[in-house]
């Protein structure tokens, strides 16, 4: 839709730019601006019906397995997150379930798969540590994974920025300015390198690589999904504290449940692990 809004806004100046020539036009220049004026209705058109079948699209979760009903509670403050902020451009389902370890990993997400329309990721907690966090923690580690199933760290992400410095790409921030003062993430290991927002210069930030307590969400974070191709619902005014945001998220009730059973809620499929938390882990 971006695509199409930047095309009209480029005829229109090509139309405008014709018409102040002082002089009378060439049957071809009049035949041009006739062109683009019959062109840009139907544009606008196309933005209309995608903007309308976007709507249809929303993000929800399918419990596997689960410890208490702790998941379940979390899966739904993760999803009204986003749910509050953007429609995506594919429907997405985030399967949680549980696995048990003796080891150090806290959870680890496999990387995501599209089928007939719609995006699924798959996230699992180590019930070694389930018990001993608290709901705010696993809804925004859910919160987080879902950020990368909706594009931090794959193709469309990939082209924005430059892989040797993390800094964005002069048509990235014509795009969106405020890419000008972000740094991706160059360092670490495959599952933290080049998906999220630099560690050292953004920390607390949701979208870094390394779980940190008082979390907050910085208003790009949102708006950079508008390059990923996904329609911005609501943007976030400032820098916002995370826990803030999920307790008021916390109460809000799910309207869409006809909506999201009529998604395929038990498709699966094996993929290799995208990311560990804590992430310095080897990805196994």
């Amino acid at each position: 839709m971006e695509i199409l809004e930047q095309l009209i806004e480029q005829l229109t100046q090509e139309v405008a730019q014709i018409e102040i020539k002082g002089r009378e036009l060439t049957p071809d220049e009049i035949a041009r601006v006739q062109a683009i004026q019959k062109c840009i209705p139907l544009l606008r058109q196309a933005i209309t019906v995608l903007r309308a079948e976007s709507a249809a699209n929303l993000i929800t979760y399918k419990i596997v397995s689960d410890d208490d009903g702790k998941l379940k509670r979390c899966a739904r403050i993760a999803c009204n997150f986003w749910n509050r902020f953007i429609i995506p451009k594919s429907s997405i389902v985030i399967r949680l379930g549980i696995f048990t370890s003796a080891g150090t990993t806290i959870a680890r997400a496999y990387k995501p798969y599209k089928r007939e329309g719609v995006v699924y990721g798959v996230v699992e907690f180590n019930t070694k540590y389930l018990s001993e966090f608290k709901d705010n923690d696993i809804s925004g580690t859910i919160i987080h994974e879902i950020g990368h199933t909706l594009g931090f760290g794959w193709d469309e992400w990939m082209d924005l920025f430059d892989s040797e410095t993390g800094l964005f790409t002069s048509n990235a921030i014509a795009k969106l300015g405020a890419l000008q003062d972000m740094l991706v993430e160059t360092e670490h290991g495959p599952g933290t390198r080049y998906s999220h927002w630099d560690e050292e210069r953004f920390g607390k930030e949701l979208m870094t690589g390394f779980k940190d307590m008082g979390e907050h969400v910085l208003p790009v974070t949102i708006r950079v999904m508008d390059l990923l191709d996904h329609r911005i619902n609501e943007k976030l005014s400032e820098k916002t504290d995370l826990k803030t945001l999920m307790d008021a998220l916390a109460q809000v009730v799910f309207s869409r449940q006809v909506e999201a059973k009529a998604l395929d809620l038990d498709r699966f499929e094996e993929t290799e692990i995208w990311e560990n938390i804590p992430h310095d882990e080897k990805l196994t």
